[in-house]
């Protein structure tokens, strides 16, 4: 009886969801979590490109469409988890809030050059 327990317990844990990449960003969304209520706005991500990034710009898109763009300022040494919180806009609407996606729309490294998303949301 106990064996019939566990598979069903197994069998309902849901299978993660894993999180749309930006191609050619070098960089991997670990989180990106919007709602109302705090923290409002969290992104998570590791730049995996061979030098430090100095600027990571996102935007965050919903169902209903963008919710945000994030400009993250610092510096982002490869291979380290960054995770950062951030205001939503005023009057934001939690519509789409629970699907929402960051997208890397571009990136600035260390040593001056920059990625740009060709196909940007």
């Amino acid at each position: 009886m106990l064996s019939v327990v566990l598979l069903l317990a197994a069998a309902a844990t849901p299978t993660p969801v894993p999180i749309a990449q930006t191609p050619g960003s070098n960089v991997t969304v670990s989180i990106c979590h919007a709602q109302l209520d705090k923290p409002p706005l969290k992104i998570g991500y590791t730049n995996l490109a061979p030098r430090p990034a100095t600027e990571v710009d996102f935007t965050v898109v919903g169902t209903a469409g963008i919710i945000q763009t994030v400009k993250d300022v610092g510096r982002f040494a490869t291979g380290t988890q960054i995770i950062h919180v951030f205001r939503l806009p005023y009057g934001t609407t939690p519509l789409g809030l629970s699907s929402a996606r960051c997208v890397v729309t571009k990136i600035v490294y260390a040593d001056g050059t920059s990625w740009v998303n060709p196909n940007p949301p």
